[in-house]
């Protein structure tokens, strides 16, 4: 029982309180969130956008048994369950991921267990009192008119049955989203969760390793071939290949490019007047970010204000004192200073950059507060934005890009001519531009491609039909500012290794695979016979105590929820059996350590449970689903890229 609810309330006003039905011109039903609870199952369910239809669907379409994604409960999600979902939130001008619609489909599908388990009911009486009570679907003196109501279903190609299921279901979860934020907490609850956090377990293990069952694996041919022959999947060779490539890049042709002095007097004649002036800035820095207290300030500025003082005196010792006192470890060692700046912004701080762009060249100014603490200011140069001399560097550089990214183009269109003209041969297209290819002699896969920093695009056309099945020169590839050109040398097609050749890595994996099966069953006897008051020879670890909260940390979730489940009887131990990093164990919890239920701990417990925000709440509820609730996996996947990979 949680917070008590044994059902949904039944009085009129809450009927009337829950979303009303809204038909829309595309004629498919949409529901709107739920208005009370909205920011909760904002969060949890992902609702804004996202139609209920579909939802529960199974009970109204036939198929096969396991013809669903995944069963939650008694709660199946189907492929068209999801398509239809992913539609209605497009058509309402949602953004729709894939796999985040499916989760919420997920949510939703343990909320209406969890509405079981804690016994909400919504009645047919309820549904169709709340269809009576839709203003939708009344007649001009405001009553309720049923030909309304079946117009509506048509329209939207829906029966009654199948709305009935869908609205029970919306109702269903508000019910529950009301009790999860009711925030009423019982002593009851509050001593369970004391229980449930801090109450330690007193407990030993006993691991069964699977090496001590080694000696008796049978390693025969048959055996060998039996579990080749069930476990193909894992020695399967992925489509590979092998192969020369040519890497084009501006940047390469940078040097390339020559710049006459016509053309940067036209390029500054071209921008004067445009061009900022820069000042180089050197500074001293004395450490004292917002957050210091006031007596760090005080001793850093008392400092600054000292180093200022000697400096107005004697300006040329400005980088000396710098590596003597900056405590900014980037400019120090190199007397302060940071480099030209223009008057934009890119120094960072307003303060800063507004006292240096008021002094002279040379100058030295007072102390200036930032939130990194106080600086003293130096301008070592100032490059004025109408000077040729200035500007030339800058210039040539900014003329030979442009020009790079030209030569880029019209030779990237002249090699791809040549090895379209002779698709079999990159080397020459090479040769005759003066470039040579470059050869990758590793296997290529989609899989290790991303280790190997290969772009996706230049994966692309490797596996592609003209250039993997070919063997032709790829069209020219664009990617990161640079082009390629690919020719596959060698392919590997995708194919099973036969046994003969994978012969021990077989070996190793199948006497992996049956010492660990041997254990477990070795681990499982030996629970039965301690479960049935046995004595058992075991290799039991030294007794420890473990608190839930820190195991729930340490502990793979299923391993925790074993240990859970075992809770000693009558001074009696319990038992349970996990399995860990590979290796079967048994646990033995021998008591369960009282804790202090006295009033001052269960208000203490309770007002942190009350505290606790809804969604974390929900979130919280839905784990604990997750964890009790049955799933079963079906044939249908979330996506087509997941059906493939799993033939």
């Amino acid at each position: 029982m949680f917070f008590g609810l044994k059902k949904l309330p039944e009085n009129k006003d809450n009927r009337l309180k829950y979303a009303p039905l809204n038909f829309l011109k595309s004629h498919k039903i949409m529901f709107k969130a739920i208005e009370k609870y909205r920011t909760p199952a904002q969060v949890v369910l992902g609702l804004i956008g996202i139609s209920f239809i579909g939802f529960g669907i199974a009970g109204f379409q036939g198929g096969a048994d396991n013809q669903y994604i995944v069963r939650v409960g008694d709660q199946r999600i189907t492929r068209y369950q999801l398509d239809e979902a992913i539609r209605n939130t497009e058509q309402s001008g949602g953004v729709a991921n894939r796999q985040a619609v499916f989760e919420t489909l997920l949510n939703q599908a343990y909320l209406l267990e969890g509405a079981k388990k804690l016994g909400i009911v919504v009645s047919d009486e309820q549904i169709k009192q709340m269809i009576v009570d839709n203003p939708q679907f009344h007649d001009a003196s405001k009553k309720f008119d049923p030909n309304l109501f079946k117009q509506a279903l048509e329209q939207a190609h829906i029966s009654e049955a199948r709305f009935m299921q869908m609205e029970r279901e919306r109702l269903l979860t508000v019910g529950l989203l009301q009790a999860l934020n009711a925030n009423v907490v019982s002593d009851y609850q509050a001593a369970q969760a004391l229980n449930a956090t801090f109450a330690a377990r007193v407990m030993r293990s006993a691991p069964v390793a699977p090496q001590n069952f080694i000696g008796k694996v049978n390693s025969s041919d048959t055996e060998l071939q039996k579990f080749y022959d069930a476990n193909k999947k894992n020695y399967v060779l992925p489509q590979a290949v092998k192969f020369e490539y040519i890497k084009l890049s501006a940047q390469n042709l940078l040097d390339k490019q020559t710049v006459s002095d016509d053309e940067l007097k036209q390029a500054f004649e071209a921008q004067k007047g445009n061009v900022p002036s820069k000042r180089r800035i050197a500074h001293i820095l004395f450490n004292a970010p917002a957050s210091a207290d006031a007596d760090t300030k005080a001793k850093a500025k008392a400092q600054a204000e000292k180093v200022a003082a000697e400096l107005q005196q004697n300006p040329s010792q400005f980088a000396a004192l710098a590596k003597q006192h900056s405590q900014d470890s980037g400019s120090a060692s190199k007397g302060g200073d940071l480099g030209e700046f223009s008057q934009n912004g890119g120094l960072g701080s307003k303060a800063l950059e507004d006292a240096a762009f008021a002094l002279e060249k040379g100058a030295v100014s007072g102390v200036v507060e930032t939130d990194f603490g106080y600086h003293i200011v130096q301008v070592t140069d100032i490059v004025s934005g109408d000077s040729f001399e200035a500007q030339k560097a800058s210039l040539k550089k900014q003329i030979q890009e442009r020009k790079a990214q030209q030569a880029l183009g019209q030779l990237s269109n002249e090699l791809g001519q040549l090895t379209f003209d002779n698709p079999n041969d990159l080397k020459s297209a090479a040769e005759k531009k003066g470039l040579t290819t470059q050869s990758d002699g590793e296997w290529l896969t989609r899989a290790n491609a991303a280790e190997r920093k290969i772009p996706n695009a230049v994966v692309e056309a490797l596996f592609s039909d003209e250039v993997f099945a070919k063997k032709h020169n790829s069209d020219a590839i664009s990617v990161n500012g640079e082009t390629w050109f690919v020719r596959a040398t060698e392919t590997r097609n995708e194919t099973t290794q036969p046994l003969s050749e994978v012969r021990e890595r077989v070996k190793d994996d199948w006497v992996n695979s049956e010492s660990t099966r041997l254990a477990r069953e070795a681990a499982k006897k030996d629970l039965a016979d301690l479960q049935a008051g046995k004595s058992v020879d075991l290799a039991w670890s030294p007794t420890q105590e473990l608190v839930p909260a820190a195991a729930k940390q340490a502990l793979p979730p299923e391993v925790y929820a074993e240990l859970m489940k075992a809770v000693p009887k009558n001074g009696k131990p319990a038992y349970a059996f996990v399995e860990w990093l590979g290796v079967p164990q048994i646990i033995e919890v021998q008591s369960i350590k009282s804790i202090s239920h006295d009033e001052k701990s269960l208000k203490d417990v309770k007002q942190t449970l009350a505290q606790i925000s809804s969604n974390d709440l929900i979130l919280a509820f839905i784990n604990s689903l997750r964890s009790e609730v049955k799933t079963k996996e079906g044939i249908e996947r979330v996506s087509d890229s997941e059906s493939e990979s799993a033939k």
